[in-house]
């Protein structure tokens, strides 16, 4: 069984409790205009370009079968997106490293045998492993073989997903994991097919359905993005939502960065929102105390 993985990155202290690794898997339907991960939106392998190490040797524009790197001399190389088959020779003979692939095919055991190394740390500190993209549910059989084997050696497992996917995939990853966060990025309909390219109302019948079936808590998350759906009219909207919901949950707000800014430069896109600024302190705690208003028992937790 294989899967394609864009990263497993080690002692991560987010995306759960304790020291964690994180498993990104690459491929997701939604397209988030904030999205700090967009090496993982597509499902195969990506090029990278990180023009700070670039030595501008021209050796990448020598091999590239595709004639889709060009340069002159003393220049940064051009990449032409539109001809570039991602076959990866440019980076091989790249002497800078300036050019390196998002995503490689795993096999099931090479993963497992990737996180069994961390197996002390998780034990230390109360952490495990997270399922992350992309999509989790994009590769779903993967991933659930994966949850089960890291509970063969006593590993507990968390998954992030937008619950974009059939139900089934979804029912099937929530019944062998011990941790889901699953985001709900807005409460109209129309306005979130705008700003993820997919509306919400299989999103919302999803979770309606594993609320009432789960019988673990589900952990919501709301990322708070300035202009998008950080208003008190929505946040009182999507609060409103929440509450006509029957099952156990909670709500983490997760306040809007620019972290991933630099991953799209080095894909060579545009990123959406621009210079946008994250939220201040005082705009984020008052988002929190609309949704606690709205919510009443449910917890609203902000940790940023």
């Amino acid at each position: 069984m294989k899967a394609v993985i864009e990263n497993i990155q080690h002692f991560s202290l987010h995306d759960g409790p304790g020291t964690r690794t994180t498993v990104f898997f690459k491929g997701c339907p939604l397209r988030c205009l904030w999205c700090s991960n967009p090496t993982t939106q597509h499902f195969g392998a990506e090029l990278l370009q990180k023009t700070d190490k670039c030595l501008r040797c021209g050796a990448c524009a020598a091999v590239c079968p595709q004639q889709a790197v060009s340069m002159t001399p003393g220049s940064l190389p051009r990449i032409d997106r539109s001809r570039c088959i991602n076959c990866g020779l440019c980076t091989a003979s790249c002497p800078g490293k300036a050019l390196i692939m998002a995503g490689q095919e795993y096999t099931l055991e090479s993963v497992v045998a990737n996180i069994a190394a961390d197996m002390l740390f998780y034990r230390n500190s109360g952490g495990g492993v997270t399922l992350s993209g992309g999509e989790v549910l994009a590769q779903c059989d993967f991933a659930v073989a994966l949850s089960e084997e890291c509970h063969a050696f006593g590993i507990q497992t968390a998954v992030e997903t937008s619950g974009y996917a059939p139900y089934e995939n979804l029912r099937r990853l929530s019944e062998v994991t011990d941790i889901l966060f699953m985001d709900i990025k807005h409460a109209d309909n129309a306005v979130h097919k705008r700003l993820t390219g997919m509306d919400n109302t299989h999103i919302l019948e999803n979770l309606s359905r594993l609320l009432r079936e789960r019988k673990a808590p589900v952990h919501l998350r709301l990322p708070l993005i300035p202009g998008c759906n950080d208003d008190d009219a929505h946040l009182a909207a999507y609060a409103a939502l929440l509450a006509g919901m029957e099952g156990d949950f909670d709500l983490e707000v997760l306040p809007y960065h620019r972290l991933g800014k630099n991953k799209y430069e080095m894909l060579g896109r545009e990123y959406a929102l621009g210079d946008t600024p994250p939220p201040g302190e005082e705009h984020v705690a008052h988002a929190v105390a609309v949704l606690r208003e709205g919510l009443g028992s449910i917890p609203v937790l902000c940790t940023a």
